[in-house]
């Protein structure tokens, strides 16, 4: 009984068989059996594997895997400063999930030479947060857990997403001093999208562009958004009363880790950032679901 429980859950560990996925570098990783040893190097990558159920195979993180809380536990093996070689080998890996633009290339190329997996996560879009669930689910023999989770995602991704008949033109503040943004490569503008909105400076041919005072006032935002604690930055605005988003008081708060990491809470910070766009929309436009 307890075993047709758990698999039901998705949390039963599959038969050893050789698994296989390709990773956002477009690098295939196969492992003649689900992995038992994991170090993650990115705090979204822990949470992924939390999510398919492999917490109990995970044996090293990075600095700044904080969630779930079972994750503070986990023996850390480097931070953004540097990862040591030596701290990763440590923990004796079969599989390494990697930051693809995060991790040092020459670690990644070091570990595959020793023969270790690497699986590289860089989720660009919002179903790649969906493909990792499912390949991560696989290569730690969750593969049942892995493509529940991928499913749950995917439903809720359609079920969010909403239009307007006149789009919220919408600045995402990344940083304040100076003005900085994310261009539309990024994720971020992908969830703005995805909420209806038109994310300004998305046509920038850098990924963090900066933004200067005549070029904000003439993109004219209607909401500006922001990632922090709590809603202090939004006091610095008010000396922008030539910006509609500023004269109509549409600045919003969304959660940092949420919207920062591309895993499985990504969610939570779009249905923040869908509903203050459905709220600036109030006056004007109707959504047009």
């Amino acid at each position: 009984m307890a075993g047709i429980v758990a698999l039901s859950l998705g949390l039963a560990v599959e038969a050893p068989a050789a698994v296989t996925a390709v990773d956002d570098n477009g690098d295939r990783v196969s492992l003649d059996r689900p992995a038992t040893r994991i170090v993650a190097l990115a705090p979204h990558a822990v949470e992924m594997l939390y999510k398919v159920g492999a917490g109990d195979a995970l044996v090293g993180a990075i600095d700044g895997s904080d969630y779930p809380a079972a994750a503070l536990r986990l023996p850390r093996v480097g931070n953004y400063r540097g990862i040591p070689l030596e701290a990763v080998l440590a923990r004796e890996p079969d599989l390494v999930v990697a930051w693809a633009s995060g991790t040092p290339r020459a670690l990644i190329e070091r570990l595959r030479e020793l023969g270790i997996a690497v699986y590289a996560s860089e989720p660009r879009a919002l179903s790649d947060v969906a493909e990792n669930l499912r390949d991560l689910g696989r290569l730690a023999g969750r593969g049942q857990r892995g493509q529940y989770q991928s499913a749950v995602y995917l439903a809720r991704l359609a079920a969010l997403k909403q239009t307007f008949d006149e789009p919220p033109r919408v600045f995402y503040q990344l940083g304040a001093s100076p003005l900085t943004t994310l261009a539309g490569g990024h994720i971020v503008s992908q969830v703005i999208r995805a909420c209806g909105g038109v994310p300004l400076f998305a046509e920038q041919p850098v990924l963090v562009p900066q933004i200067g005072r005549e070029a904000l006032i003439a993109a004219r935002p209607t909401v500006i958004l922001s990632a922090a604690r709590d809603d202090d930055w939004q006091a610095a605005w008010q000396r922008w009363s030539l910006v509609p988003a500023v004269a109509n008081g549409q600045l919003y708060t969304l959660e940092p880790d949420w919207i920062s990491r591309p895993g499985p809470r990504l969610l939570d910070a779009m249905a923040q950032a869908c509903a203050a766009l459905r709220r600036s929309a109030d006056e004007g436009a109707t959504p047009a679901q």
